[in-house]
């Protein structure tokens, strides 16, 4: 059984089974379905083959006798034709049925939508009458209303008119940002635990843009404030108050004149990250501050501040090289005060900041007992400090991370730096000499340290601005914790970094006993000479 089709039109075909050729001839058996879908004829097709099989059989039972080889043909033909006729008739039913349901369907949506214009007509009937007798009402009591009520409406709408104009321009006014800058710092900014010389630098930088922009109602500051705020910023010179040409002057007049100064002889400026976190970030914070307080937007929200594509890149950090390193030791292992001779390997091999291990004092370095009992001296900045009168002073740290257990590495007991620390008492500061500039006590001892050690790399040779600076000692530990195959996780908690992963921040939140073994005994960088420290101990 087949079917063939021509254009949309198809045709039934049966084989005439071998064993009936003589009764039915060897022509196969044809009939014109006709205009027809292409499953509507295969179903048709099937329902035929299975009529024309059935007739088969009764010629093979002899069941159609007696008749000629062309009456047998035509008798089958005329009830495979009867069965389509049949097929056609029981379609055409069909679709009469499925047009029925439809128009049944349409009446049906015809009916809902004339239901909800009603309703929809009925509501809007309702708030018209509603609306009328407000208007009635209206014109009642304005026929009511004397010369003087006349007068009393015109004042409210006066005043009305006075709020909105208020509204438009930002509100009533608030304190000027002088006064609310000296109440913010005083009564906020100082008791959230900052570093005090960090509190007074961001309320610097807002005083510098009030010098800009000037004193105004917090509210009354806009967005291109801050924007020509941040491209002046991008042309002034750093630390322009310091250059003897530029003292007394203004930002803007610091900016032109560098301006005006030939390109290769132009004054470094402000480095663009400078801009963003010394400067944008205060005066973020403040104003996000000032709106909660004072009930207004603040100018800040939900815009951006764009660094001029002109301000200066910022440079990247780099470790020292080996030689460098090994020069510094030679200089830094002669040095008679403690924290000029033990900072630099203190910094090159536990990668601490220098405002770290300016503030250690004897307490701080212990050591822990191995599973062996072995003692694994470590640096524990997780306590407070004590103060001259014995009372607990919080120690002053970057962030939480900061909080942790530094493991010393076995060379801090070869070379004496362990001994030095035995002859502190615990609240005696490892590197006393550090809090006093000759007899005067020095007011950021760990500023003052950063510098010190800065002006020893320049006498070394060894300095860079912002490139190589003590802060780059910190990127060699890193670099000597990985090429030892340091666990990152583990190098991050010696570090004092973020753990960024959850995975990482599962576990202990500092140094294990194991992992203090594994730190204590890492290799060193190829090439590191630390033989100057360990011939001055064994001197001693």
């Amino acid at each position: 059984m087949y079917l063939t089709r021509s254009g949309s039109r198809f045709r039934f075909q049966i084989r005439v089974p071998s064993d009936l050729t003589d009764k039915l001839g060897k022509t196969p058996i044809r009939l014109a379905l006709g205009c027809v879908g292409v499953s509507r004829a295969q179903k048709i097709a099937r329902l035929l083959a299975g009529q024309a099989e059935q007739l088969f059989i009764a010629v093979r039972s002899n069941e159609l006798s007696g008749m000629k080889m062309v009456d047998l043909r035509g008798l089958i033909i005329e009830q495979l034709v009867e069965m389509l006729t049949a097929t056609v008739d029981e379609a055409v039913e069909t679709l009469a049925l499925q047009e029925n349901v439809r128009q049944k369907e349409l009446k049906a949506f015809r009916l809902r939508h004339q239901k909800e214009s009603f309703q929809r007509e009925k509501e809007i009937e309702a708030k018209l009458k509603i609306v009328g007798e407000q208007i009635r009402e209206v014109q009642e009591r304005a026929r009511t209303i004397e010369a003087g009520g006349i007068k009393d409406v015109r004042a409210e709408l006066d005043g009305l008119a006075k709020m909105v104009a208020l509204s438009l321009d930002g509100g009533p006014a608030r304190p000027l940002l002088s006064d609310a800058l000296e109440e913010w710092t005083n009564d906020i900014r100082y008791h959230e635990g900052i570093d005090a010389k960090k509190v007074r630098t961001d309320q610097n930088r807002i005083t510098d843009f009030k010098d800009f922009a000037g004193d105004r109602p917090v509210n009354k500051y806009e967005f291109f404030d801050f924007q020509k705020f941040a491209n002046l910023l991008s042309r002034v010179p750093s630390n322009y108050s310091k250059i003897p040409e530029l003292r007394g002057k203004t930002r803007q007049e610091a900016a032109d004149y560098n301006a005006q100064l030939d390109p290769d002889k132009r004054l470094d400026t402000l480095v663009g990250k400078s801009i963003e976190d010394n400067y944008l970030s205060p005066l973020r914070m403040f104003f996000r501050d000032m709106a909660a307080q004072h009930q207004f937007r603040s100018p800040l929200t939900d815009v951006i501040i764009r660094i001029p594509r002109d301000a200066k890149e910022s440079t990247d950090r780099l470790p020292f090289e080996v030689d460098d390193l090994n020069k510094w030791f030679v200089h830094a292992v002669k040095q008679k005060r403690a924290d000029e001779k033990w900072l630099p390997l203190l910094g090159a091999i536990t990668g601490a900041r220098v405002g770290e291990l300016i503030f250690l004092q004897g307490k701080d370095l212990y050591p822990m007992m191995g599973p062996s009992g072995e003692r694994y001296w470590v640096v524990d900045l997780r306590t407070d400090l004590t103060g001259e009168n014995g009372a607990k002073e919080k120690r002053q740290i970057k962030n939480k991370p900061s909080r942790r257990l530094i493991a010393l590495h076995e060379i801090f007991e070869q070379t004496g730096f362990i001994d030095y620390v035995r002859s502190r008492d615990a609240s005696d500061y490892v590197f006393p000499a550090a809090f006093y500039h000759g007899k005067d006590r020095v007011e950021d001892p760990a500023d003052a340290a950063s510098k010190r050690m800065n002006r020893m790399l320049k006498k070394v040779g060894i300095h860079k601005t912002l490139e190589n600076t003590f802060h780059s000692t910190r990127h060699n530990a890193k670099d000597a914790m990985r090429l030892a195959h340091v666990d990152e996780r583990t190098h991050d908690l010696q570090s004092g970094h973020r753990l960024k992963t959850v995975s990482r921040r599962y576990g202990k939140k500092h140094l294990k006993t194991e992992e203090i073994e594994v730190l204590r005994a890492m290799p060193l960088p190829t090439g590191l000479d630390l033989s100057p420290y360990l011939k001055a101990f064994q001197k001693a």
